[in-house]
C-alpha cells in the first residue's frame, strides 16, 4: 500500500506565508476598488434624491456624468433614451464647424459687378452685394462682450460696414451705378426657416430667418418710451432704421400704478408693425425685437443710404436675389434612380451649365469685407445661445461635401418620394448630412442623434445623454478643445450662466451650455470639481410639471452635487521587492 509523504513543517510554512501574502495583496488593491464603488453608490444616492424630490420624481430624466481623469462613466440614467435637446444641440454644430471649417475661418462678403466701368465712373449695369454667410456683417455683434458691459464698451454703428464698403467702391472711380443694386443671398438655399419652428418663433428675434446676406442679427429693435404727460402717445425709436416697414404707434402714457402691457401685431408677410397697449408713466424704457421676414430687403436699403452718403447715385432700384429652389424630382424617378444607382441627370446638367456660366463671366470684385475669425462666432453663440448664428454654421457645413464615413454608416430613411439628397447647396438638409457623417467618424451612435436644425429651435429634434458625453469626449481629444470649452458659460460669471449657482460650490466650476425650449430643459459641459477632478455631464429634463424656476434649481442641485464629489482613490503603490542577497 502507497503511502503519501508528509510534507515537511518548512514547506507547510512556506505555504502559509505565500498565502498570506497573498490575501494582503488582495485585500490591498480591494480597498480602493471599494472605496471607488462607495464613491458612485455615494453620488448615485445624492442625484437620486434631487430627481425625485416632489413633483420632479414624474419628470423624465436623462443623466450621464463621465470622468475624464478616470476614463469612466460614474452615474447614468436613462442616458441612451431621447430627449428634446433644445439650445444643447448647438454643442454638436459648432463643434462640426470648429472641426470642418476651422476656427481662423473668415467670412467673405463683396461687391462685385459683371460690367464694366467707363472713363466717367459709369457702372454700366448692376452692382452685385454677395452674401457667403457673414452673421455679423453690421459689425455690432461681435466679439463677445458680457452684457453688463456692453452698451460701455461698444456703441454700434450698424453703418460702419456698408460705409467702409461705399468708400472703397469710389477709390474704384465709381460715381454712377445705371443698373440695379442687387442683393444675392444664393450662396444658401432659399430656406428662412427650419422644420419644427413654431409660428410664433419666427415673430420674435430668436427666431429670426436664416439668409446668406443677414444684416444686424435680422432683427428689428423698437424701444418704447412713456410721454411727456398721462394720456400722451408713448414715444417710439427704432434700430437699424429702416422705411422698409410701416410702424403705426398705438401706444400711450398711463398713469402711474398701471401696469405696462405692450402687444405688437404683424401679419405674415406683412410690413405693417403696429404697438399698441399702456405704458406706466414714468416707468423704464421697453425694447420690443422683431425678425426681418427679408433680411436682403432690408440690408439693401441701408446699402443704398451708404452708397449716396459717399457720393454714389444708382438709377435702379433694390433687387433681392434668392437661390433658385431644388429640381423636382417625381417619385418614379427616384424608384429608376435607386435601382440604377445613378444620379439624377438633370440636377447634374444645372451643375455643369452652371459651372459653364460661371467660366464665361468672371465678376470683378469691387468691395471686400471680412469677418473676425469664425472661432469668435463659436464664442458667442456657446455664451448667449444665438439661435441665428448656429443656423448660419449649419448651412456653412452645408456647403461642404461630407467627410468619409465607414461602411457600416448609413444616413437617415427617406421616402421614396423625397427628392435625392442635395449636397453643398448651403440647405438644411446639406447641412444635417454633413453633422451626422462627422459625427459618426467622432464615434456617435446615430441613433442617439435626430435633428432637424442646428440650433435647437425644432421640437423634432432628439438626442440622448450618452451622445453629449461622448461629443464632449471627444472633443477634449481636439486640437480646438481650448477654445471650444472656454467659450462656453461660466457659472455665476457669464453668458446664459451668469445668474445661476451663485455662492456654490459650482460656481466658477461648472462650464456648459443651457437648453429651454418650453418646459424642455438641458444643461451640458463640464465640471472641475473641488479635489480637480474634470467631469463631462449631461443632463436632460423632459416631461415635467415643474415651475421653470424650480426645474432650472434642481438641475444646478446636480451640478452641485458634482462640483463637491470627493476625490478619487489613489491607487496603491506597489510593494517594494527585498534585494536579494547574495
Amino acid at each position: 500500500m502507497l503511502t503519501m509523504p508528509k510534507p515537511s513543517t518548512q514547506v507547510t510554512r512556506h505555504r502559509l506565508v505565500t498565502a498570506g501574502f497573498f490575501f494582503l495583496a488582495l485585500s490591498i488593491f480591494a480597498v480602493p476598488s471599494f472605496a471607488q464603488a462607495s464613491r458612485e453608490r455615494d453620488l448615485a444616492r445624492r442625484i437620486r434624491a434631487i430627481i425625485t424630490k416632489g413633483n420632479a420624481k414624474r419628470a423624465f430624466w436623462g443623466i450621464e456624468v463621465y470622468s475624464l481623469d478616470q476614463k469612466k462613466v460614474l452615474y447614468r440614467t436613462n442616458s441612451r433614451r431621447n430627449f428634446t435637446p433644445a439650445s444643447v444641440t448647438k454643442l454638436f454644430t459648432t463643434a462640426a464647424a470648429m472641426s470642418l471649417i476651422g476656427k481662423r475661418y473668415r467670412f467673405k462678403t463683396t461687391l462685385e459687378t459683371l460690367d464694366r466701368i467707363d472713363e466717367d465712373g459709369r457702372l454700366l449695369g448692376d452692382l452685385i452685394l454677395v452674401g457667403r454667410g457673414d452673421p455679423d456683417l453690421a459689425g455690432c455683434t461681435l466679439p463677445f462682450i458680457p452684457p453688463d458691459e456692453r452698451r460701455v464698451q461698444r456703441a454700434c454703428s450698424f453703418s460702419k460696414t456698408f460705409n467702409k464698403m461705399a468708400s472703397q467702391l469710389v477709390a474704384r472711380g465709381v460715381k454712377l451705378v445705371t443698373g440695379n443694386l442687387v442683393m444675392d443671398s444664393t450662396y444658401f438655399a432659399p430656406e428662412h426657416y427650419s422644420d419644427g419652428w413654431a409660428f410664433n418663433d419666427v415673430q420674435w428675434s430668436y427666431g429670426a430667418p436664416i439668409s446668406a446676406l443677414s444684416f444686424a442679427d435680422n432683427t428689428l429693435t423698437i424701444r418704447v418710451e412713456p410721454g411727456d404727460a398721462v394720456d400722451d402717445q408713448a414715444k417710439l425709436f427704432w434700430e437699424p432704421f429702416t422705411r422698409y416697414y410701416k410702424i403705426q404707434n398705438a401706444a400711450w402714457t398711463a398713469p402711474e400704478g398701471s401696469k405696462t402691457r405692450l402687444r405688437v401685431i404683424r401679419a405674415p408677410g406683412s410690413r405693417k408693425i403696429e404697438v399698441s397697449g399702456p405704458i406706466e408713466m414714468g416707468s423704464r424704457r421697453r425694447f420690443l425685437t422683431l425678425a426681418f421676414d427679408e433680411p436682403p430687403a432690408v440690408a439693401g436699403e441701408l446699402l443704398l443710404q451708404a452708397l449716396e452718403r459717399a457720393g454714389v447715385r444708382v438709377l435702379g432700384e433694390v433687387e433681392v436675389r434668392h437661390a433658385p429652389p431644388p429640381p423636382v424630382t417625381l417619385p418614379s424617378q427616384v424608384a429608376r434612380q435607386k435601382e440604377q444607382n445613378t444620379p439624377d441627370k438633370s440636377s447634374t446638367n444645372d451643375q455643369d451649365n452652371e459651372t459653364e456660366r460661371k467660366e464665361e463671366i468672371k465678376p470683378r470684385v469691387l468691395a471686400e469685407h471680412r469677418s473676425l475669425p469664425l472661432a469668435e462666432v463659436v464664442r458667442l453663440v456657446l455664451k448667449d445661445s444665438q439661435n441665428l448664428y448656429t443656423e448660419m454654421l449649419l448651412r456653412m457645413l452645408g456647403r461642404r461635401q461630407p467627410p468619409k464615413t465607414g461602411k457600416n454608416y448609413k444616413e437617415p430613411e427617406r421616402s421614396d418620394s423625397a427628392p435625392p439628397l442635395r449636397r453643398a447647396d448651403g440647405s438644411t438638409e446639406a447641412g444635417l448630412a454633413v453633422m451626422r457623417a462627422w459625427l459618426y467618424n467622432a464615434g456617435v451612435d446615430y441613433e442617439d442623434i435626430g435633428f432637424f436644425d442646428g440650433s435647437g429651435l425644432s421640437r423634432k429634434g432628439l438626442v440622448s445623454p450618452h451622445a453629449v458625453v461622448h461629443l464632449l469626449r471627444y472633443a477634449d481629444t481636439r486640437s480646438w478643445k481650448d477654445w471650444y470649452f472656454e467659450s462656453l458659460p461660466i457659472a455665476g460669471e457669464d453668458g446664459t450662466l451668469r445668474r445661476r449657482m451663485r455662492g456654490t460650490p459650482a460656481e466658477g466650476r461648472v462650464r456648459a451650455k443651457t437648453g429651454t425650449l418650453g418646459r424642455d430643459l438641458g444643461l451640458a459641459g463640464l465640471v472641475e470639481t473641488i479635489e480637480g477632478e474634470r467631469l463631462a455631464f449631461a443632463i436632460l429634463l423632459n416631461h415635467h410639471r415643474l415651475r421653470i424656476r424650480d426645474a432650472t434649481k434642481l438641475v444646478d442641485d446636480i451640478c452641485v452635487a458634482l462640483a463637491e464629489l470627493p476625490a478619487p482613490p489613489k491607487p496603491p503603490e506597489p510593494p517594494a521587492q527585498k534585494e536579494k542577497q547574495d
